[in-house]
């Protein structure tokens, strides 16, 4: 019996022993695996860039005409694709010509007549067989004929509707084989647009004005930047603002029902994509270019104090920096105040740093802000 308790209390010290040991291997096994918190950092982007202010726009055709039939008769033939873009002097519309080719040949054997008449008198008078009169009378009717004449030609040639300019075209009004009547102001048969250059309008509220006219030495109203000022466009989904033109309008005076003053910027629109009527986002330069330090939008977080962010030591201890931000460029935003440019932030993996931690990190190189 005295053998048997002895034997239980070994084996009980043998797991007492083997319990310890893997205790303690347990918890060096933590101390030699723990490392930082595993974060992204960059320095900040140093860069001359624009303040700019930005504004609502439309946009709007360069042109706007209305294609009208300029004689009666039935409508022959539609020679364009709804909706599509056509050339300058395509044909577009025809009317039926058969009765105008037959006052144009109608007219032009009256000229031919009369100027025969003429001729003739003339001749007679040299051999003084007629009067003066005659001749002053033969020459009326000539001058007649061929007034007809190319009144009937003119007539004729408005039996064809051309493109006045490469433009896009609206949907047809008229159909194939209806009358068009002799109506004063015309039948309407299509609108044409012209959108290469096109327009972008937008308007500069009172206090923007003042402000934009503070970072100038040439100011809107009295027409000093029309023409020279580069105007930038944005439609939804696009990203930046591909789309530059020129400010080539401004309104004379401020609005008093809106209070703000109507602009115009031309776009070449080569490619077509600004569509009448369409919302765009309008970017205005202002100022001279100023140096900046620029870091990630999304690297910046918020709180009570305002904003702030994650800087690195040299023992990769994190630490809070409060920063004021300025204007932010496509993912990009400028800090005015509170950064230095050789500091290390934390752009990514800050939701698992706290102050004071050590981070494990791994440095990228931003990307130059490009179009500045």
């Amino acid at each position: 019996m005295t053998n048997l308790n002895l034997k239980n209390t070994q084996h009980t010290l043998q797991v007492l022993l083997v319990c310890t040991a893997l205790m303690l291997m347990t918890a060096c096994g933590k101390k030699t695996v723990e490392t930082g918190v595993a974060v992204t950092v960059a320095k900040p982007l140093s860069q001359a860039v624009y303040a700019y202010q930005l504004f609502d726009g439309t946009v709007s055709p360069l042109l706007t005409v209305n294609l009208d039939a300029r004689v009666p008769g039935y409508l022959t033939k539609i020679l364009f694709q709804d909706g599509g873009m056509v050339k300058k002097d395509d044909l577009l519309f025809v009317i039926e010509q058969d009765q105008y080719q037959q006052q144009v040949k109608l007219n032009q054997a009256v000229y031919e007549e009369a100027k025969i008449e003429h001729a003739r008198q003339k001749h007679l008078l040299k051999e003084n067989a007629t009067s003066q009169a005659s001749v002053d009378k033969a020459l009326s009717s000539l001058l007649q004929a061929e007034a007809n004449l190319k009144l009937a030609k003119i007539n004729l040639g408005y039996t064809e509707v051309r493109a006045p300019f490469d433009g896009l075209m609206g949907r047809h009004l008229i159909d194939v084989g209806s009358y068009l009547g002799s109506e004063p102001q015309g039948v309407k048969l299509a609108t044409i647009q012209k959108i290469r250059p096109i327009y972008v309008y937008f308007s500069i509220n009172e206090r923007d004005l003042l402000t934009f006219k503070s970072t100038h030495p040439v100011d809107l109203e009295h027409k000093t930047l029309v023409n020279t000022l580069p105007v930038y466009a944005q439609l939804q989904g696009e990203k930046g603002y591909p789309h530059k033109g020129i400010l080539d309008y401004s309104a004379n005076l401020v609005s008093t029902d809106t209070g703000s003053l109507q602009l115009r910027a031309e776009m070449p629109n080569e490619d077509l994509s600004l569509i009448p009527g369409l919302y765009a986002r309008v970017l205005v330069q202002s100022g001279d270019s100023h140096p900046a330090i620029l870091i990630p939008y999304l690297a910046v977080l918020s709180d009570q104090q305002g904003n702030y962010v994650y800087v690195l030591d040299a023992q990769k201890k994190a630490t809070r920096q409060n920063i004021t931000l300025g204007q932010k460029f496509n993912q990009l935003v400028e800090v005015t105040k509170g950064l230095d440019p050789n500091q290390v932030i934390v752009i990514n993996g800050f939701i698992n740093l706290s102050e004071g931690q050590v981070a494990d990190p791994k440095e990228i190189t931003l990307e130059p802000l490009a179009g500045q």
